[in-house]
């Protein structure tokens, strides 16, 4: 049995800004879809058994052993034991910090303030190690910050879509060469985006690039209802429309054909000649087969995938969220990527090169399926999320409540503004083309 899956949007309530975080410390989550670092029989000592007990620190254990190797695979000799011994200290001063004495009862309440100082260290701690050995496993992807870019004159186009400050977006795309940003902004009708705008990363410049969707209850025939697919030419945008039509749903309308530049947009008489070949639907969508999935369909968010690889995120419960890959063929067992909240189902495939980025919690991270090798991208932090990479230039565009380029670990206020911040990726990255907007 084959089924189509489509993947670009979150939900709701990600869409227009509600509080999805990842689960509070009191907050027990799913076992299962964290495995443990070590041998949980072998787990006696009170620290080792908060550990396992706790997914949340589950996973940061598990991350921490797999940077761990990567770096120890690359020495022998006095580096490869200087490197033992170094983790040991560190294991010893983490329990002395976090732990102390504490009995496995006492770390394990989540009703006591022990049990959140224990686990607030734990977290704080294992970060800390895990993007210092994570960048001597591999060397962080340079980056240059090119700008901000301001939504204001959305926001006053569009004011019914503004909610606590700011303008909701579903997605953006990067032209090739890095030059221009599609942003597409989120239907309260139907679930897509029904406006697209251009903006021009050289003078910062907005322009609608599609008309602005009609808010009456009956809508006339002929205006726009979703944005379907979008495909660039040099500086043009071209756009497919879904239009309302008499009697129809908005989804299965008439098709209408948009093109845009940074000086304006006009409606086509017909579908562009000069974008043929170069179209992108925003909606995604992927064919599989259900034998694929040890997984429960139910649970599957995101999917992308190419011929060679799947990469799903799956929703456990109470804002929990894991990403996994798949091999495809020949078919392989799922790989836990990462654990953590909603944020996870935010990640880029580059179907290319069997590559995706994702929003870890030390920063956002490029991961090669392959190999399991991950580098960090360097001015982006705990918190980030990633919304588009060019196809030539490796110009980067995210999302950040710090300051663009700012890569510290501490939790970003929750009511601080949120950023789209444009970065040119100035090391070996900066070579290797990306598809955008994947």
């Amino acid at each position: 049995m084959t089924i189509r899956l489509g993947g670009l949007f979150l939900s709701a309530a990600v869409v227009f800004g509600e509080t999805m975080l990842v689960p509070s410390r009191a907050q027990p989550a799913p076992s299962a879809t964290v495995p443990a670092s070590f041998d949980c029989g072998k787990a006696t000592r009170a620290v080792d058994r908060f550990i396992r007990a706790n997914a949340a620190l589950r996973w940061q254990d598990l991350a921490l052993s797999r940077s761990y190797r990567a770096v120890l695979d690359k020495l022998s000799g006095p580096a490869r034991a200087e490197l033992v011994a170094e983790q040991r200290d560190w294991v010893s001063e983490r329990d002395r910090r976090c732990a102390a004495d504490r009995s496995f009862a006492e770390l394990n309440d989540p009703a006591s303030s022990i049990h959140d100082q224990a686990y607030d260290c734990m977290t704080i701690v294992y970060q800390g190690r895990r993007q210092t050995l994570g960048d001597r496993a591999a060397a962080p992807i340079a980056t240059r910050v090119i700008g901000e870019i301001d939504l204001g004159p959305i926001a006053r186009a569009r004011p019914e879509l503004v909610e606590t400050g700011r303008v909701p977006v579903a997605g953006m795309r990067l032209s090739p060469d890095g030059s221009h940003v599609a942003i597409l902004l989120p239907s309260r009708e139907l679930d897509g985006p029904d406006q697209l705008w251009l903006y021009r990363v050289a003078d910062r410049k907005l322009t609608a690039a599609t008309p602005r969707p009609d808010t009456r209850a009956q809508h006339p025939a002929d205006v726009v209802a979703a944005i379907t697919g979008l495909a660039w030419r040099g500086d043009t945008l071209f756009a497919i429309a879904s239009l309302w039509g008499d009697g129809s749903d908005g989804e299965s309308g008439p098709t209408a054909y948009y093109a845009a530049t940074a000086t304006g947009s006009r409606r086509l008489r017909d579908k562009p000649a000069e974008a043929q070949d170069r179209w992108e639907s925003v909606t995604g969508g992927l064919v599989y087969r259900e034998d694929e999935f040890s997984d429960d369909l139910d649970a599957v968010q995101s999917l992308r995938g190419n011929d060679r690889w799947l990469v799903w995120t799956a929703d456990r419960g109470r804002g929990t969220i894991d990403l996994h890959i798949r091999a495809r063929n020949p078919l392989g067992a799922p790989y836990l990527v990462a654990w953590g909240g909603w944020e996870l189902a935010q990640f880029l495939f580059d179907d290319a090169r069997s590559r995706l980025i994702y929003p870890a919690d030390t920063g956002i991270a490029q991961f090669d399926l392959a190999t399991h090798a991950e580098r960090r991208i360097a001015g982006t932090g705990r918190g980030d999320q990633p919304y588009a990479v060019s196809a030539d230039h490796g110009t980067f565009l995210w999302a950040t409540r710090n300051d663009c380029g700012d890569e510290f670990l501490a939790d970003p206020e929750a009511d601080a503004p949120e950023r789209f911040c444009l970065a040119a990726m100035t090391g070996t990255e900066a070579a290797t083309p990306w598809p955008s907007g994947r």
